[in-house]
Order: structure tokens, then sequence, then C-alpha cells
């Protein structure tokens, strides 16, 4: 029986200071991968010259510079392997990576793609590296897989290997994100497919300084984490045009007409993933159908508590959520409304703590305007017992 084989494509611009330890780390697998294409995205450094070495090893396709969704869309048609794994050209993978995919992927036909974590590399500017540990992954089930990637992005592509005819079926990357073109084909594959966690990290993700970014859009490095905020709402308010409201749920419990109970927590997950984003005119609309509408005064499942905390939880590092509330008086009155006009003690009082937790870390750290409107808030929220963390 043929041996499955794996195409690795690595798109790369002006990274030649990385990309020989990249391509090192890759051509060093325990199972090696048939074909790498490594797409140089019209580098004016040294890149060329780097890749030369590695001869008939690795394909090169020569393009002008057009961003890394674009370079990777050129590539896919090349493909010849079963399996298709994407990797950054300033990451390194583990050396029993495909190995570790390999044997999950060959084992269950029925799973479609394996993912793993990775390990942080902090790379300083004067060349000294240091391991800071792993990046945090949330435990979720293949089930409820794709309707927590829709709260926050967990996966990486360069821990991820990928039955090539996914990639086939769904189509090529939107080359017009600047940033988040890999979460919204994360997105797309885990809308359709079915994924598989890898118990072991299986990259290390280069952390360090430098631009980032397609032509006419680079912006630093520092700069990452707004930009992903402002593309992951463009995302996310295309798929909530896109998605029925039982995409929401786990794939177990979405399927058909939803009944009360499912219909709620569907609209409380949409909210989570709106709010925590601070698209708060749509996550209203979610929590007034879903608390007002739909089982008005019904106590909230210990998961429909979790949502909720998460809604209001933090977006990367940033309180995206709670302070679209408390920084402009109109949601924040509205949410009071429909907590009010909800009979919900459980989502009252649940709000009106992460509001108050919030309100007295911004009082420690001086923030006293915003502190004090979080606070007014806990109280219009859960009443006067808002004001204190429960």
């Amino acid at each position: 029986m043929r041996a499955p084989s794996v195409t690795v494509i690595i798109p790369t611009c002006n990274r030649a200071h990385f990309i020989g330890e990249t391509l090192d780390s890759v051509l060093g697998q325990t199972v090696p991968p048939a074909q790498v294409i490594v797409v140089n995205d019209g580098s004016t450094d040294t890149t060329p010259e780097v890749l030369a070495r590695y001869g008939r090893r690795i394909e090169v396709i020569d393009q002008t510079n057009s961003g890394r969704p674009r370079a990777v869309n050129r590539a896919i048609p090349e493909v010849r392997g079963d399996y298709l794994w994407i990797f950054d050209d300033d990451d390194l993978a583990v050396p029993q990576s495909v190995e570790r995919h390999l044997a999950v992927l060959e084992a269950e036909p029925s799973v479609d793609f394996t993912y793993a974590g990775c390990i942080i590399l902090q790379t300083h500017p004067d060349g000294r590296t240091e391991e800071k540990g792993p990046l945090p992954m949330p435990e979720v089930s293949a089930d409820e897989a794709f309707s927590r990637l829709l709260e926050q992005n967990f996966m990486q592509l360069q821990a991820m290997l990928v039955r090539t005819r996914c990639y086939r079926e769904i189509g090529l990357f939107n080359d017009r994100l600047n940033l988040c073109d890999d979460y919204d084909m994360i997105l797309r594959l885990g809308r359709r497919f079915t994924g598989r966690r890898l118990d072991a990290p299986t990259f290390l993700f280069r952390q360090h300084a430098g631009l980032r970014g397609r032509p006419g859009a680079l912006f630093p490095a520092e700069h990452r984490s707004r930009y992903w905020v402002l593309e992951n709402r463009d995302i996310h308010l295309r798929l909530r045009a896109q998605l029925g409201l039982g995409e929401y749920l786990p794939r177990s419990l979405g399927a058909g007409e939803l009944d009360g109970k499912s219909r709620r927590r569907a609209l409380l997950q949409r909210a989570c993933v709106m709010a925590r984003l601070a698209l708060w005119p749509e996550a209203l609309a979610d929590f007034e159908e879903g608390l007002v509408n739909t089982l008005p005064g019904e106590p909230l499942t210990a998961l429909e508590r979790d949502l909720c905390r998460r809604a209001l939880g933090k977006f990367i590092r940033f309180d995206l959520a709670i302070e679209g509330l408390v920084d402009e008086p109109a949601p924040g009155r509205r949410f009071g409304d429909i907590l009010a006009r909800s009979d919900n003690g459980d989502a009252r009082r649940l709000f009106a703590g992460e509001l108050s937790r919030y309100g007295w870390a911004r009082l420690r750290q001086r923030e006293v305007k915003r502190g004090m409107r979080a606070l007014a808030l806990a109280q219009r929220v859960g009443g006067t017992g808002g004001l204190f963390p429960t």
C-alpha cells in the first residue's frame, strides 16, 4: 500500500534571517514531507540565495509581492500530497510533527484534520531566543470545536495537518484579509469538517519585532492585536448573516428545529461571540431574544452561565466587551433594560458581578472615571448588590 504523502507550503517575504532555520525544521522531520513548496513573495533581501542552497529539496515559486493569502493560493494548485501543511516562514516545527499528525489521520479516516498546540519562542533584537512556555488552549470536544472557534481562534495552521481534499472543497484563502486570513480559513475548515486534537505541541511559535501585513498595509508587530480585532469584527458580522442559529451550538444539538432551551443557548452563544468583540448592537439583539423573549425568568444552566461570563471576558488582552458597555451610554442603558425585563436573577447577578469586578480593578489602577461607570452599570444591572463582587 502506498505511504501517505505530505505537502508543505511556506509563503515567505524578506525573512532570510529565519527561513533557513524554518526549512531545516520542516525537512528534518522524522517522517519527511514528500513536497515542500516555498512561495517567495517578492523578497528584496537575500531570501533567494538562502532558498537556492536547498536545491531540489524544495520547489520555489517566485511572484511579485502580493501578501500571504495570495502566496498560499498560488501554491495550492501545485500540491501533490494527500495532506497539506501550511507553515510560516519564521516558526519551527518539532521533529515529530508530521509523524504525530499522520498517526491519527491514517488510523481514523473519519477525521479530516488534526491540530495541536504550540510553544512560544521569543526572539530578541540581539538574536537571543528563549522558550516562554505553551500557548494556552481550551479543552473542547470535537462536537463543540466550531462553536468555540467562533469565540476565539485557538488553532494555528502551522499546527494543523489537513487532508488536501478539504482545501480543494472549500476553496482558496480570502486575499482581502490583511491578517486574519488564517482564522477565516480555520473557521471554514471547522464548520465543514471534523478535527482531532493532539496532546503535545508540534511547533514553536516565534515572536519577534518587524512589520506584518500585505503590501500597502504594513504595520508593526506591536499593533497586531488591534488589527486582529478589526478583521475579526468583519469576519463575524459576515458569518452572522451566513450561519444558521443552530450552527452556534455543538454539532449534536444544532441540527433540525430548535426547542426553547436549545434556542436560548444558541442565542447566548451568538451573543457571546458578538459581545467579546464589542459588537453590541448585534449582541444586545441576541440577549433580548434569548433572555426576554425565550424562556423568560428560567434560571440559566451551568453552560449558559459560562457563556455569559465569557461574553464579558477579554478578547486577546482587551476588555472590549465591558468597555463597549461602560464607555458608550446607549449600549449600557439598553443592556440594563434588557436584563431588568428578563426577570432572570441568574443573569442579573452574573453580569453585575463581572461588571463590578472590572470596576474595582479599574479603580485600583486609578482609572477612576471608567471604574465608576462600570460600578454604576453593575448597580443598574443587578440592583444595590451589584457594586460588590459575587
